[in-house]
């Protein structure tokens, strides 16, 4: 199903291994559980948090700014 034939949900953002990373609110935490996983884990949980609550306010251009400055960070 395409992003433009229903809104983006929380349970939408998984890790690789198809684990949610937020609650039903949009709340970080790993299986769908508020606050529970690593420190690593919660600092992805916590991205997909701000992704989630914020990213419907930008247009696309601002998303490809933000998605370039996290490929600084994977050429690392």
């Amino acid at each position: 199903m395409s992003n433009a034939s229903r809104p983006i949900a929380p349970y939408d953002f998984v890790d690789r291994f198809d684990r949610r990373v937020l609650t039903d609110d949009g709340v970080p935490g790993m299986d769908a559980q508020a606050e529970s996983g690593s420190t690593t884990e919660l600092s992805l949980a916590s991205i997909a948090s701000v992704i989630y609550a914020q990213a419907k306010h930008l247009n696309d251009d601002q998303l490809d700014e933000i998605l370039r400055w996290v490929d600084m960070y994977k050429s690392r």
